[in-house]
């Protein structure tokens, strides 16, 4: 990030996302260090009116800018590799079949996840730490992989029965497939959205859940998490507004899993959070969270009832309590 950059959009996953973004040139160091410390994990800029990412600019590459949080062995980098790729081909089925005919295949959701939860059987933090090496053109496929790793490692942690796990994984896998049925121009437009473009976006929840729905043989589950990932606490969230004891516990998890996952990701021009920067940031997200769901998250997340360095010790007693 330089000064003299003019920004036209800004990822912020804790924004609302019907906010437009006002375009703004990046005029000091001091307007850098502001942005450097807000919710902000990316930007799009525009070169004609401002400065582009210099050759003397730090290397922000999906793989410089998010090394894996520890190192892996050759065996476990070798498994989180083959899931990648037998998963693959199972999605690009499904999101191929969506696009031209606008159906799903359960059948294919659910032996991606079959491969998924038996990687996450040995070490789940290398298929998620791979999974967050993403490439613009990867994203889409990737998050979905990512989300159903951390949905079904936070299920097994939460002690649910197998079944419910696995519906968690597919849920991960499918909370987004109302995305497909965007039109191309708006998911790859450069700037900020208008706000009708905006209102076409925040269609996606209840498109795809109409799209599970006609399968006949989507678990409840599924079509539960596709219709309110972006559903809040405090009932500011969409397509309903629910809020609350109306969220059920898959919702919730989805919520977390969902925005963990895109903090933590890396994309070109994209510092990706670390995994304790992003448990600070979601801590002081007030009303976007179960508090007590995402105390037992951050646990899970170090495999022990420890945090991860930094979090502050009184905030997850009072998330536990």
């Amino acid at each position: 990030m330089l000064v003299g950059m003019f920004v036209t959009d800004i990822e912020d996953p804790l924004r609302d996302e019907a906010m437009r973004v006002r375009s703004f040139l990046l005029k000091n160091e001091a307007a850098v260090a502001k942005v450097k410390a807000s919710n902000i994990i990316s930007l799009v800029i525009d070169t004609s009116r401002g400065v582009d990412v210099g050759s003397s600019a730090p290397s922000l590459s999906p793989k410089a800018a998010n090394p894996a949080p520890r190192a892996f062995s050759e065996a476990e980098i070798k498994q989180a590799m083959q899931t990648i790729e037998l998963t693959k081909p199972l999605l690009e089925n499904l999101f191929s079949d969506i696009r031209l005919s606008g159906t799903a295949s359960f059948a294919h959701a659910d032996l991606a996840v079959e491969q998924v939860a038996r990687s996450m059987e040995g070490n789940p933090a290398a298929l998620i730490g791979i999974t967050r090496l993403k490439s613009k053109d990867e994203y889409t496929f990737l998050h979905s992989i990512s989300v159903s790793a951390l949905m079904v490692h936070f299920g097994r942690w939460l002690r649910l029965d197998k079944q419910t796990v696995r519906e968690l994984g597919i849920a991960g896998l499918l909370h987004d497939i109302g995305k497909m049925m965007m039109p191309d121009t708006l998911l790859s437009k450069e700037g900020a959205l208008s706000t009708a473009e905006m209102a076409v976006i925040r269609t996606h929840p209840v498109r795809g859940y109409e799209l599970l729905a006609r399968q006949g043989d989507m678990p409840e589950l599924v079509l539960d998490v596709c219709l309110h990932h972006h559903e809040r606490m405090d009932g500011k969230g969409y397509p309903n507004g629910l809020s609350d004891k109306q969220l059920s516990l898959p919702v919730r998890i989805a919520a977390i899993c969902d925005v963990y996952d895109a903090m933590t990701s890396a994309r070109p021009y994209k510092r990706a959070w670390s995994p304790a920067e992003t448990v600070k940031m979601m801590l002081k997200s007030e009303g976007h969270f179960d508090r007590h769901l995402l105390g037992q998250f951050i646990s899970s997340m170090r495999g022990s009832p420890k945090l991860p360095p930094g979090i502050d010790r009184r905030n997850a007693d009072r998330l536990n309590a």
